[in-house]
């Protein structure tokens, strides 16, 4: 064991020797790039976990040839260094190649193969919560730290389909000092600002950008260190900020694999060369950024906004509707369970299950990939993805449930008639609509709801099946608080006046009148208050054609967007009261047009 550490240690110091810096090691030397004129060069593979193939063929053969290929070039190039992003990944070499995954854990040790990254899987930012990005970055970097005893201090997004004015300012308050991406080449709506520079969020938060690095599977055409293009790049910055450093990415993508070995040559070339006019690091995808010193960093060209896409995204927004409905309700389900849970534990009522909810917030991660959440991946993916979501969907209803339950029984239930407990997952106050279903010994007609208070509150009789009753009632609410509620069998429906009435052809509360035409249009909203009209013409549904020149999962031609309507949803509309009481009244409009139903229902 002895003479194995110390030929460890050897290996270790001749990389460092032959890197110039060993960014994997932070108590080497770092260059001073104020005047060490360096190019940060990442190696990579890019893999779609799903897109054009789903997660069977990325774990039988892109993951496998990741490990396979990588290897490979580590033993005939000593200086050879690669980036892979994705705890997920990782967790599937784990589980399905687990003796590639210690060889693999060996050459991590080494300071070889790199984790990159810090998310879960390299996933959409637009479509997705702030609380998700923060947590792609909280599971990721914990499976890095107990698997490899490392962590990633950048998000590496080379092929998300745009980025949001909000990211610099999460990343930053997580810690991420860096973020790259290719992906501003795609028609970017600003341009590309700069090579490297400054991201700043909306709160003046940041992080160091490398928006300009290359496509991700680009090629070393022969040494970098003499590249014109590469030189003149690095010394326009030191010229004009004062730091001479560049970024550049250069691999496969985007079936996972390992660089081209020409390009591996090529760029093993690039190193240490006495004729060389700028120092080339083949480098983790975080060392630039640790790298640059903070007052260098206020030296560098800063961008304030979001970075969306006029090609290739637009269309993205809207593909796959129903992967985006998933996404966000069980955003918000992982939001009620876990504030649920700390306080069942803060009562005593139940053991915090952390466990449960970090294993369904990774499946609800993985299926924010930027093509399986956009919807630009094959079906077969879709129906792993659905999986995933209702397998985390499950983990959050079990953990919310058994929590609320929790926090009831510490609750006085005690009341006349039946106890109904409201949860209210938000951080503000709120008043708003409670539907119940409630079982009585005996068959009622109608019911009275009382708060806390003991005074009555609006209620509405819905429904009822045999003994079971649903009710609704306005349930006022403080913010991430358990109240309970008293819902009586009365004689008589509720009265309350509340200000809500409604027709066939008008519905309004003590804000707004809103007036439906004969053809199921919204013709007319009045806001009463400022006794003012809000439209200028009638709110109609249109259809559209699309179709775009390429990629119709990715775009929207803007040449289509400009065309007028070739048709609307008309009448002749079914009209007709659907709900009508203290609590909530709606209408539900029915028509048929260019061979579908439409049915809305307004309330």
């Amino acid at each position: 064991m002895k003479n194995y550490k110390t030929a460890l240690a050897v290996v270790i110091l001749l990389m460092s020797v032959t890197h110039g810096w060993a960014g994997s090691d932070p108590n080497a030397a770092k260059p001073d790039l104020s005047k060490d004129k360096v190019l940060y060069v990442v190696g990579y593979a890019h893999l779609d976990t799903e897109w054009r193939w789903d997660y069977t063929t990325s774990i039988d053969d892109f993951i496998k040839s990741t490990l396979d290929d990588n290897f490979t070039l580590f033993e005939k190039y000593p200086a050879y260094t690669f980036n892979f992003t994705g705890s997920t990944r990782y967790a599937m070499m784990k589980e399905y190649y687990p003796d590639k995954y210690q060889k693999m854990k060996d050459y991590i040790a080494q300071g070889r193969w790199f984790v990159s990254g810090s998310s879960v899987d390299e996933g959409d930012t637009l479509g997705v919560s702030a609380e998700s990005i923060i947590r792609q970055i909280l599971y990721c970097n914990d499976y890095f730290r107990k698997e490899f005893g490392k962590e990633s201090n950048d998000y590496m997004l080379p092929d998300c389909f745009g980025f949001p004015a909000s990211l610099p300012s999460v990343l930053s308050h997580c810690g991420v000092k860096g973020f790259s991406t290719q992906k501003l080449t795609w028609r970017s709506a600003v341009g590309i600002p700069f090579n490297i520079g400054v991201w700043e969020g909306p709160d003046g938060q940041s992080v160091i950008a490398a928006l300009n690095p290359t496509v991700y599977l680009s090629r070393i055409p022969d040494r970098l260190d003499i590249n014109a293009v590469w030189v003149k790049r690095v010394e326009e910055n030191g010229a004009k900020y004062g730091v001479f450093a560049d970024y550049r990415y250069y691999g496969v993508g985007d079936m996972g694999g390992a660089p081209r070995e020409q390009d591996v040559a090529n760029a093993v070339k690039s190193l240490n060369n006495p004729d060389g006019k700028i120092k080339v690091v083949l480098a983790s995808s975080d060392q630039m950024y640790n790298d640059i010193t903070e007052e260098q960093k206020a030296k560098l060209p800063r961008y304030k906004g979001d970075f969306l896409l006029t090609l290739h995204s637009a269309g993205a927004i809207t593909s796959q509707a129903y992967m985006k409905r998933w996404n966000c309700k069980n955003e918000l389900l992982a939001d009620s369970a876990e504030r649920a849970a700390v306080a069942a534990q803060w009562l005593g009522g139940a053991i915090y299950p952390q466990e449960k909810l970090n294993w369904s917030w990774v499946r609800l991660l993985s299926s924010q990939f930027h093509d399986i959440l956009p919807g630009t991946s094959i079906p077969k993916a879709y129906e792993y993805a659905w999986n995933d979501e209702i397998v985390a969907a499950n983990g959050f209803a079990a953990v919310l449930t058994d929590s609320a339950g929790a926090v009831s029984r510490g609750l006085d239930t005690r009341v006349k008639g039946k106890a109904v407990v409201v949860y209210n997952p938000l951080a503000i106050e709120r008043e708003d609509v409670v539907e119940a279903q409630v079982g009585f010994v005996e068959k009622v007609s109608a019911v009275q709801v009382f708060g806390p208070d003991g005074k009555e509150v609006p209620s509405q009789f819905a429904a009822a099946v045999n003994n079971s009753v649903k009710v609704l009632f306005l349930a006022k609410m403080p913010a991430v608080g358990f109240v309970v509620y008293d819902v009586r069998p009365s004689k008589a429906a509720c009265k309350m006046a509340t200000g809500l009435a409604v027709s066939r052809k008008t519905i309004e509360n003590e804000f707004y009148k809103v007036s439906i035409g004969d053809g199921g249009d919204v013709t007319s909203i009045i806001d009463k208050k400022n006794n003012k009209e809000l439209l200028a013409g009638a709110v109609r549904l249109e259809f559209m054609k699309e179709r775009p020149q390429r990629s119709p999962a990715w775009d929207m031609d803007w040449a289509d967007q400009s065309k007028p309507p070739y048709a609307y949803v008309d009448g002749p509309a079914a009209i007709r009261v659907v709900e009508k009481g203290p609590v909530r009244v709606a209408v539900e409009i029915k028509r048929q047009a260019q061979n579908s139903i439409f049915v809305q229902k307004i309330m």
